[in-house]
């Protein structure tokens, strides 16, 4: 399944369309801050739905964010600090995502090193645009979505360690 996030134009949250191989917008990510300064961000469907609800936590010594589906805690995110190349880890999946962070180009593995989804930002356009390449079809594609803006923002948000990393 291969899937675009476009970001809206003027916009100054982290708001996306997601849209399918023929354009048609398939799902929404819309970010927002609270009054602490934490960022959250909505995943919906084309009705309006929530499929996803990702927030950062407070006070985690690395960049943390949990994943809600349904009401439920399913994934956290947590990037890796102390490590040479930068990688983020998914608990509950039992994913890993490594790459490179700083020029956008990166995958998420499954425990075993298969390939689950593969992004690629694509620079051709004067907005953020991203490819997400789902190549495991058994994977949860809202988990997939989630992940991808959690890392586009944190990256965004001036969280630089990744990039910083990637460097050394």
């Amino acid at each position: 399944m291969r899937l675009y996030a476009k970001k809206k134009l003027l916009s100054w949250t982290q708001d996306f369309s997601i849209m399918n191989e023929q354009d048609e917008i398939v799902y929404t990510a819309k970010g927002q801050h609270d009054l602490l300064g934490r960022r959250k961000l909505r995943i919906l469907d084309t009705n309006g739905n929530e499929l996803a609800f990702i927030k950062q936590r407070a006070a985690a010594f690395s960049t943390t964010m949990d994943v809600s589906v349904n009401g439920y805690e399913t994934l956290t995110i947590r990037k890796k600090m102390l490590s040479f190349r930068p990688t983020y880890l998914i608990e509950g999946e039992d994913w890993i995502v490594r790459g490179n962070f700083l020029n956008y180009e990166y995958t998420i593995e499954d425990g075993s090193g298969r390939i689950v989804a593969e992004i690629s930002k694509q620079f051709f356009q004067w907005r953020d645009t991203f490819g997400i390449d789902i190549i495991d079809e058994s994977a949860n594609v809202a988990h997939v979505i989630a992940i991808v803006m959690a890392i586009h923002t944190d990256m965004q948000e001036g969280n630089t360690t990744a990039a910083t990393s990637a460097i050394l």
